[in-house]
């Protein structure tokens, strides 16, 4: 069973996306740290931005001898600037076209290029370019549980601890046995966003099923010209259900084209306060 043709994981991949399409219907914004609001507005994407995003992933379908690896990559062209552009190349389209036809007559064939190429979309490549508007509409809701001062890569910095709210309808919260999300954000001194990392655990069941997902997430900030962008993010997952595991690992990584950055970014690195 793969964990990404599921059905059922298909619709928790649905219900664990950031929320962007449900902004309207989330409760009130609890309050937030003085001017973080401010920051993030002033940081969203308003200069012209252009480059490449490459995905890279592995997964591992299965447990034991019988465990399926796959892995795949691929490269698009974004932008942004009055909107997001994304653009796949023609190469990347073929390989797909090419997996889907080998799998269509033997089933038993991988898809990765195809499914990788399913779930990267504009949600994602909105995380990447404009990653201000997105953490806006991420804490709709949120819950302040710490604010610290600290320390990241030798530079003072604030820690902010979030809980995040599950933004999801009656019938798909009755399907749900337990859900935890938190979300981590370093600050410079300036109070411009540097690095995150968030993680969420899902227990969903309904009748004899239970799926749980573990997913993990860690990236750094950069700021090009004033835009905020996410040069890099690490992706972790892994799913569960009727015996059966999956577990996916994921690389976003932003290669800006123009114009320049101002800055190098800092490695992905684990990051503690």
């Amino acid at each position: 069973m793969s964990t990404r043709k599921n059905p059922v994981f298909m619709v928790l991949l649905l219900l664990l996306a950031p929320p962007l399409a449900m902004a309207a219907a989330s409760p009130a914004p609890a309050a937030l740290p003085d001017g973080l609001v401010a920051t993030l507005l002033k940081l969203a994407g308003n200069a012209p931005i252009a480059g490449t995003l490459l995905v890279d992933q592995t997964s591992v379908d299965g447990g034991g001898a019988k465990a399926k690896h796959g892995q795949a990559s691929i490269t698009l062209d974004v932008s942004a600037a009055r909107g997001i552009d994304l653009h796949v190349p023609g190469s990347v389209l073929e390989e797909a076209d090419q997996q889907i036809a080998a799998h269509q007559l033997d089933p038993e064939r991988s898809m990765p290029t195809a499914e990788l190429l399913g779930s990267v979309g504009i949600v994602q490549t909105q995380r990447m370019l404009d990653p201000a508007a997105a953490l806006r509409v991420v804490l709709i809701g949120a819950k302040l549980l710490q604010q610290v001062p600290t320390t990241l890569d030798g530079a003072p910095a604030t820690l902010l601890r979030f809980d995040l709210p599950l933004h999801a309808s009656k019938s798909e919260r009755d399907k749900i046995k337990s859900y935890h999300d938190e979300l981590s954000l370093w600050l410079d001194a300036q109070g411009v966003p540097i690095a995150f990392t968030r993680t969420t655990k899902t227990d969903l069941g309904w009748f004899v099923l239970n799926v749980d997902t573990d997913r993990s997430e860690q990236g750094r900030f950069q700021v090009v010209d004033g835009r905020l962008i996410t040069p890099q993010i690490d992706t972790q997952q892994h799913t569960s259900a009727l015996g059966h595991h999956g577990s996916t690992t994921t690389r976003y990584t932003l290669q800006v084209t123009a114009p320049a950055p101002r800055r190098v970014a800092n490695p992905v690195a684990a990051v503690g306060a």
